[in-house]
């Protein structure tokens, strides 16, 4: 992406919601959650929404507000379980505490389980998403001035 903008002085957007896709699907799915007598597992994640980092005024910013819902399904030793869990709103000035979690389990005893096993991961794992898009985009939206 080549800028043409004197001193960063102007608005530059990009879009990231495809590398958001692409994050949540490295980062999350295909990861085990669990404990010794059961394993979760986070097959899919659906997301939908915006994510753009801009700059203006030489400050880089991101923002974004997205729907992600995970499909996660979860095997003991003669138990299964599916469903999702959704987070209807990924906000990028949005605290760990203040995110909240849906979950929809065919066996309605497990919720607490997923709660104690793969949401603090799930978290963990998300609170590190707007580093790393920063992180990644900044140089595109910004250039040298010397």
């Amino acid at each position: 992406m080549v800028v043409h903008n004197p001193n960063n002085w102007h608005w530059v957007d990009k879009n990231c919601l495809q590398w958001s896709k692409d994050y949540f699907n490295k980062n999350i799915s295909n990861t085990t959650y669990g404990s010794e007598t059961i394993k979760y597992i986070i097959p899919s994640i659906d997301i939908s929404g915006d994510c753009d980092v801009t700059q203006r005024k030489g400050k880089v910013l991101c923002i974004y507000d997205m729907k992600l819902q995970f499909t996660i399904n979860g095997e003991a030793q003669d138990d299964k379980v599916t469903g999702n869990i959704i987070l209807p709103e990924f906000i990028h000035d949005q605290d760990e505490d203040e995110y909240i979690f849906e979950i929809n389990v065919d066996d309605g005893n497990r919720e607490k389980e997923i709660k104690t096993l793969v949401i603090p991961v799930l978290k963990e794992k998300l609170m590190k998403f707007q580093s790393d898009l920063l992180e990644t985009h900044a140089k595109d939206v910004q250039h040298q001035t010397n």
